[in-house]
């Protein structure tokens, strides 16, 4: 990842950009009455697929990524939409420990998960 993604910290303001740069947020598109979801084409292929494989294998290791990829399969998105998903949580939370300069704590993690669930409930 860190091949595609780059070692200059000041390149990238948002983890939105890596997300774009790496296909893994989703593109709207509407025509007339028609709006659908598609995922990004013009993105770097081997970060995508990277972060892709890292997403699925993470539903091994994380509880919180096994519960959100379940949760994304029950809403009714495929197994390739909901890895995809996860994979732009992944980007922000390796962006925060990328600029962050910090290992990743699961810790941490979760308690700035449960933050956020109270402020956007």
């Amino acid at each position: 990842m860190l091949a595609e993604w780059g070692d200059n910290r000041q390149r990238y303001a948002m983890p939105s950009c890596i997300a774009a740069l790496a296909g893994t947020s989703p593109v709207p598109f509407e025509s007339g009455n028609y709006a659908t979801v598609h995922h990004r084409f013009a993105c770097v292929k081997p970060l995508r697929n990277a972060l892709h494989q890292f997403a699925w294998q993470s539903t091994n290791q994380e509880p919180w990524v096994k519960t959100y990829y379940e949760r994304k399969r029950r809403e009714g998105k495929s197994r390739s939409m909901a890895v995809q998903a996860l994979a732009n949580v992944w980007v922000r939370v390796i962006f925060a420990m990328w600029h962050k300069r910090e290992a990743y704590q699961c810790d941490t993690f979760e308690t700035a998960q449960r933050q956020h669930a109270r402020r956007v409930a």
